[in-house]
């Protein structure tokens, strides 16, 4: 992203961590049962820690969801929205939680966020003054959170309220 490695870290002085442990019980029909349903972070960056034997977390990527195979004593790292707003759109995964049929399964995800009162933005050096319109606005985190929390998860409908209307 061209970005200089004291970016984020001048956005956000402070960051706050959350963790939320998710457990997964077996499934008659695991394709027709989510355990998350699909939806982007609304973090800076997540940090998963999957079982190592079960398959479980998947991504979309070109229009499909695949696999992510765990790899043993390894974390996976998802980028946020927050990154997201600040790249102007050009990152940002979705993923989603699936079941299993034989095998009950614990995932870890650690969240990496802004302070409530922490404005969220594009980084300055990837707008283009050429251009009148930016993707996304400004947003306090908090705001942008607590609308986040009080929809249903529907992939990303919830960085609506970010983006300019122009």
């Amino acid at each position: 992203m061209g970005m200089d490695k004291d970016t984020l870290i001048a956005q956000h002085k402070e960051l706050v961590q959350a963790l939320r442990v998710n457990y997964y019980p077996t499934c008659s029909i695991p394709d027709q049962v989510l355990g998350i349903s699909p939806h982007s972070d609304t973090s800076i960056l997540t940090i998963l820690l999957q079982d190592d034997d079960v398959i479980g977390l998947q991504v979309k990527q070109n229009g499909d969801w695949v696999p992510v195979k765990p790899i043993p004593n390894a974390l996976v790292v998802n980028i946020g929205d927050v990154i997201e707003f600040g790249a102007m759109g050009s990152t940002g995964a979705w993923s989603r939680a699936v079941t299993n049929k034989n095998r009950a399964r614990i995932s870890l995800a650690s969240f990496i966020v802004p302070h409530n009162d922490d404005e969220i933005e594009p980084f300055d050096h990837l707008v283009d003054p050429q251009q009148s319109i930016k993707i996304y606005k400004k947003v306090r985190y908090g705001d942008y959170l607590r609308h986040s929390l009080q929809r249903k998860m529907e992939g990303k409908a919830h960085t609506e309220m970010a983006k300019n209307e122009d």
